[in-house]
Parts: structure tokens; C-alpha cells; sequence
């Protein structure tokens, strides 16, 4: 910790706006960590921006896919019957 002390207080970064090392130390570590928090909050904000657009048209797409295809889903007639006619034929 001291040695992180002493090359804040030798760098360009730290402030000397502070009474002692430690308020110094605290004064530097809050601006850094706002400037890493700001960049990390404005990536990852636009991550989530397109992803939540990727999942709009995929939703959108895969609804289309559904409604097309839901007259598919029910049971083809002849099947029933072909499959008693079968049953009818074996018993017989």
C-alpha cells in the first residue's frame, strides 16, 4: 500500500488537493474508478442495446415461422382413419 502511495503522490494523476497521503490516495481513487465505471456503463450499455434489438427480430422472425406453420400442427385426418382401418384389418 505504500509503495502504491508513493507513486500516486510521484504521478501526473494524484491531485494534491488533499491534507495527508490518505485523503490524496481516496481523492485520486474516486476519479479513476468514476472513469473506469463511466467507460464500463457506456460499453456495455450499447452491448445491451443490440442485444435487445437481436432479440426483438428474432422474436419477431421466429412468430412469423410459428403462425405460418400452426395450420401444420394439428393431426392429418386420414392418418386416424388409416391407422383404424389398419387396426380393423389386423383384428380381422
Amino acid at each position: 500500500m505504500k509503495q502504491v502511495l508513493d507513486i500516486l503522490q510521484d504521478s501526473t494523476i494524484a491531485s494534491k488537493i488533499g491534507k495527508d497521503k490518505r485523503s490524496r490516495f481516496w481523492g485520486v481513487y474516486k476519479r479513476v474508478a468514476e472513469e473506469h465505471d463511466g467507460e464500463f456503463l457506456e460499453r456495455y450499455t450499447t452491448d445491451m442495446d443490440i442485444v435487445l434489438i437481436f432479440s426483438g427480430l428474432f422474436s419477431a422472425v421466429s412468430t412469423g415461422f410459428i403462425v405460418a406453420m400452426e395450420s401444420n400442427l394439428n393431426p392429418d385426418p386420414s392418418d386416424t382413419t388409416n391407422a383404424l382401418l389398419k387396426q380393423i384389418v389386423q383384428i380381422g
